[in-house]
C-alpha cells in the first residue's frame, strides 16, 4: 500500500533516532519536513495559530440573520430597477467566487503546504468558504431571489463570464500532474499562486462589499449587509493568512523572491485592480446611492495599494479611501496590518533554532 509522506516511506530504523526538535527545525511553509501527522506543537509559525484561533472566534451561520426586511423590500417598491440590478450583479460574482475558492484551496494550495499549523488555518478557511457558499444560498432562498438570476448570470452577462474565466484560469495554473515546489521555478510559481489567492480574497470581493454596505447605509437590504459583515470579517483573516504565507516563504527561501517574480506579482495585482474597477462600474453604472465611478475607482486602487504594501511591494496609486463611513460596517477590517502582527502569546518552543 503506497504511503504519501516522507516519514513512513522508509523503515523504522531510519526514523527511530529522530526527535521533535529535529523534525520541527526542518519545518517550512513549503518544502519542509512533513511526517503527515499535523503535529502543530511546538509551533514554527505561531502567526498561523493566531489566525486559526481568530477564525474559531468568528463562528457564525446564516440562520442567525433575519432577511425578513430584505424580502419585504425586494417584493415591494423600496428598490429602484437600477438598484435591483446592481444588487443582483454584486451578489452573482461574490457567490461565484466563494465556490471557486473552495476547490482552489483544497486542490491547488493546501497539498503543497508542509507546515501543520498553516494547514490547519487553510483547512478552516476552506470550511469558511463553504459557509459563505451556503450563506449566499440561504439569502437567495430567504429573500425570494431567482437562483437563475444569481447563479446563472455568468451565462448571460459577458463581463461576468470573462471575469470568472480569467479567475479560474489563474487559480488553476499550477494544478498539473508534473508540478512541484522543489525547484526554484516551482516555488516561484507557488508564491505567485498564493498572491493570486490574495487577489481573490483581497481585491475581487471589494466592489461587491462596497455595494452591499452602501445599501445598508441607506437602510436597504439590511440582512444582506449584516451577512456581508460576517463574510468580510472572515475574508480579512484569509487575507492576513496569505500575506503571512507569502512573507514567510520570502524569509525561508529568499532566493525565490526575485525581481522578475516581484514584477509579475505586481502586474497581476494591478491587472486585478483594473478588472475589479471595470466590474464595479458595470454594476453601478453612472452612479448609485452616492457612489460614482470615480469614487469606486479610487477605492479599489486604495485597496490595491494595501495589498502591494502588505507583501513588500511599492504602492502604485497613493490614493486615500473615499468612503470613510465604511469603518462603521467593517470595524476597521480592511486596515493594513504589519507583517506578523498579532496577539503576543507564549508558545512552547523547547530548544528550537529560530
Amino acid at each position: 500500500m503506497p504511503v504519501g509522506n516522507k516519514m513512513f516511506q522508509g523503515e523504522f530504523s531510519e526514523v527511530a533516532e529522530m526527535s521533535n526538535q529535529h523534525i520541527i527545525n526542518k519545518r517550512r511553509i513549503i518544502n519542509g519536513y512533513d511526517d503527515g501527522l499535523l503535529q502543530a506543537s511546538p509551533l514554527k509559525h505561531p502567526w498561523a495559530r493566531d489566525i486559526f484561533k481568530g477564525m474559531q472566534k468568528n463562528n457564525w451561520v446564516a440562520e442567525e440573520i433575519s432577511f425578513q426586511k430584505d424580502k419585504e423590500q425586494w417584493e415591494g417598491n423600496a428598490l429602484t430597477g437600477q438598484e435591483r440590478e446592481c444588487f443582483l450583479r454584486a451578489l452573482a460574482f461574490a457567490s461565484n467566487l466563494d465556490g471557486l475558492l473552495v476547490n482552489s484551496l483544497s486542490e491547488v494550495i493546501k497539498p503543497h503546504i508542509t507546515s501543520p499549523e498553516v494547514v490547519l488555518a487553510i483547512a478552516r478557511q476552506i470550511y469558511e468558504e463553504c459557509l459563505h457558499v451556503d450563506s449566499y444560498s440561504c439569502m437567495v432562498e430567504a429573500v425570494g431571489l431567482d437562483p437563475e438570476l444569481v447563479y446563472g448570470l455568468y451565462r448571460k452577462d459577458k463581463h461576468l463570464f470573462y471575469k470568472n474565466k480569467r479567475v479560474l484560469e489563474s487559480m488553476y495554473r499550477i494544478n498539473r500532474p508534473d508540478f512541484s515546489t522543489k525547484s526554484l521555478e516551482g516555488a516561484q510559481e507557488f508564491v505567485e499562486a498564493c498572491s493570486t489567492n490574495l487577489i481573490f480574497e483581497g481585491i475581487f470581493f471589494f466592489s461587491a462589499f462596497l455595494v452591499f454596505y452602501n445599501f445598508g447605509r441607506h437602510n436597504k437590504m439590511p440582512g444582506s449587509k449584516e451577512m456581508i459583515q460576517f463574510i468580510n470579517r472572515d475574508e480579512d483573516l484569509h487575507v492576513r493568512l496569505f500575506v503571512n504565507i507569502i512573507n514567510t516563504i520570502r524569509q525561508e527561501q529568499p532566493e525565490v523572491w526575485t525581481a522578475p517574480l516581484q514584477a509579475q506579482i505586481r502586474r497581476n495585482i494591478l491587472d486585478a485592480v483594473d478588472m475589479e474597477i471595470e466590474w464595479g462600474i458595470s454594476c453601478i453604472g453612472d452612479g448609485i446611492l452616492g457612489i460614482t465611478p470615480v469614487m469606486l475607482t479610487d477605492y479599489i486602487r486604495f485597496i490595491g495599494d494595501m495589498r502591494l504594501s502588505a507583501i513588500g511591494l511599492e504602492p502604485a496609486f497613493n490614493v486615500s479611501n473615499p468612503f470613510p463611513w465604511l469603518d462603521e460596517f467593517t470595524q476597521n477590517n480592511m486596515i493594513e496590518t504589519n507583517f506578523f502582527e498579532g496577539t503576543v502569546r507564549e508558545y512552547q518552543s523547547g530548544s528550537l533554532e529560530w
